[in-house]
């Protein structure tokens, strides 16, 4: 399974799959490895604003109308609870037993934060709460547009006003609920970009007025940082247009130059967009075991942190064992 895979509907058979799409993903999840990777100043204007809106902006890219609620819960259950409460057992096993192998004391009271998920359970757990917060979004998303199209979109500015006005409130509701009602409108606006898709004839040019201005701003200083999963939307709705300008500028830049890539590259981009869920989930582990460890360099911390959770996943990618981790 993608990291965000909307295009399957049920038992409607699925849709080829977007090279374009998938090299969006493939850019976020390498963004999001890296703006954990490294404390350098430069991560957090160059990357934060985007690299996790971007994953909702494209689930609503891709929203399909035609699906109830009953099945959207159905799908989300399989495709991203099933994951993220395998690689919640793993991850404990491994980083537990990583901390008392060398002879650490382990708080078992922490354990109770598990349950609570989102931003009360930091690295080696530290990307958990987007999966979750996903879930929620795209199942409420579903049944509020299935009771009234203009839903959706009340809910997500209450949420986005919610998140401006008192973010330590919002960032401890349990499994992120009152982050995943902000990342509400940041689907409505990726559903927009879709609606209105066929007008936009010139893909990379419309797309590159959108990157650009908006990244100058977010790497200027001219805006406060984003950090979604602290309900930080940065400055009050400038941080939401500028994240979701980058995220629809990435869709329609890598849509033009998607149908230029060669046939093999592309299918490659997609085979590794699909292990994307595995690499969110399991990269802070690495992170965490080279803290404790003591590596310094940021580059190879960060190589190790993306490729030994890809290679993990490509490894079982075929098998009926890859549905457990992605």
């Amino acid at each position: 399974m993608s990291l965000i895979d909307v295009s399957k509907t049920g038992k409607i058979p699925a849709k080829p799959r977007s090279h374009a799409i998938d090299l969006v993903r493939l850019i976020g999840i390498v963004a999001i490895v890296a703006g954990h990777s490294s404390t350098s100043a430069w991560v957090s204007p160059w990357l934060f604003s985007w690299h996790v809106p971007v994953f909702f902006v494209i689930s609503g890219y891709l929203w399909s109308p035609s699906r109830s609620t009953k099945l959207e819960f159905t799908k989300r259950a399989r495709t991203l609870l099933l994951p993220y409460v395998t690689w919640l057992v793993i991850v404990s096993v491994l980083w537990f037993g990583f901390r008392m192998a060398r002879g650490e004391s382990i708080d078992w009271s922490f354990s109770q934060n598990l349950l609570l998920g989102g931003w009360y359970i930091p690295r080696p757990y530290s990307a958990f709460w987007f999966v979750t917060a996903l879930f929620i979004a795209t199942v409420l998303m579903r049944w509020l547009s299935n009771l009234s199209p203009f839903l959706p979109w009340f809910v997500g500015a209450i949420g986005v006003a919610w998140c401006t006005v008192d973010p330590e409130t919002a960032k401890r509701v349990p499994e992120s609920a009152g982050v995943a009602l902000a990342a509400i409108l940041f689907m409505c606006l990726g559903s927009l970009l879709r609606n209105y898709r066929n007008q936009i004839t010139s893909p990379l040019k419309f797309g590159l007025v959108l990157l650009i201005p908006a990244l100058f701003l977010s790497v200027s200083g001219a805006v406060d940082g984003f950090n979604m999963k602290s309900a930080d939307l940065g400055t009050p709705i400038l941080g939401v247009l500028i994240g979701v300008a980058i995220s629809c500028g990435l869709i329609l830049v890598c849509e033009a130059i998607g149908p230029m890539l060669p046939s093999q590259l592309g299918s490659t981009i997609s085979i590794v967009a699909q292990t994307g869920l595995a690499i969110i989930l399991s990269h802070t582990l690495v992170l965490a075991i080279a803290a404790q460890l003591g590596m310094v360099s940021a580059k190879l911390i960060f190589l190790l942190a993306l490729f030994i959770p890809l290679a993990f996943a490509l490894s079982i990618r075929r098998t009926q064992a890859s549905r457990f981790f992605m």
